[in-house]
């Protein structure tokens, strides 16, 4: 990844704990290899993207690069997400964001699947 570009990855958000703990780990150990990695939840969890944007604003760097932990597309990627980039950009017009596809959507993500199936029957 580009050292000068943070990726951020956006699950959902649950009142569930456990739910959140494979997101926090997986940011984690993306950091560690990555650097730069942060996690900002949708909704119901912190941190939300403008703590993010904060905490990057922070480093040098001023672009990120925002991944949907989603299977598809649909209104928090269409709708919500956008708006609370632009709430960003609003907020620090110097740090360029950049929305990718929901990680379900990316061809590795079929390879996966189908691996880990393969493994389970």
């Amino acid at each position: 990844m580009n050292p000068e570009t943070a990726l951020v990855l956006m699950p959902h958000g649950s009142r569930n704990l456990e739910w959140i703990e494979p997101f926090e780990k997986l940011a984690r150990t993306l950091n560690a290899e990555l650097g730069a990695v942060y996690l900002a939840y949708m909704e119901i969890n912190p941190p939300t993207l403008m703590e993010v944007a904060r905490a990057i604003m922070a480093t040098p760097i001023r672009r990120y690069r925002l991944l949907p932990m989603f299977f598809a597309k649909g209104s928090h990627f269409f709708v919500d997400i956008p708006k609370q980039m632009e709430q960003v950009r609003a907020a620090f017009p110097e740090l360029e964001g950049e929305l990718l596809d929901p990680v379900g959507l990316h061809p590795l993500f079929t390879d996966l699947v189908r691996q880990v199936a393969g493994e389970n029957h």
